[in-house]
């Protein structure tokens, strides 16, 4: 993996949630908002049809090395790329020592 391949900046949005002492519901109580260089791996996007709507769905897979914000990324999170708002939708911890990234399949539309 070359240096220079990580040169997307990007913006991650991770969710901390809190469970309500009441009936148990979990709920987000902060966002909390990191700058991350990554490399983008763009794969084939898709059509989704809602409310008589159809929709571009971008699916992508975002690589990062791996570090303290990447370790707490969860599949609530989302990444913000070029005014798109990707979903986490899988997360896969790759290497070893100082080589580690992180892999993250993500998409537009929920």
């Amino acid at each position: 993996m070359n240096p220079g391949e990580f040169r997307h900046k990007t913006r991650l949005s991770v969710k901390t949630t809190t469970q309500r002492g009441d009936y148990g519901d979990i709920e987000i109580s902060s966002t909390t908002t990191h700058d991350i260089y990554a490399k983008i791996k763009w794969l084939p996007g898709s059509e989704q049809v809602n409310a008589e709507v159809v929709q571009l769905i971008k699916n992508a897979e975002f690589i990062y090395r791996f570090s303290s914000v990447t370790e707490i990324i969860d599949r609530i999170d989302t990444i913000d790329y070029l005014g798109d708002s990707f979903f986490v939708k899988s997360i896969q911890y790759t290497g070893h020592a100082n080589q580690q990234m992180v892999i993250i399949k993500a998409q537009t539309a929920q």
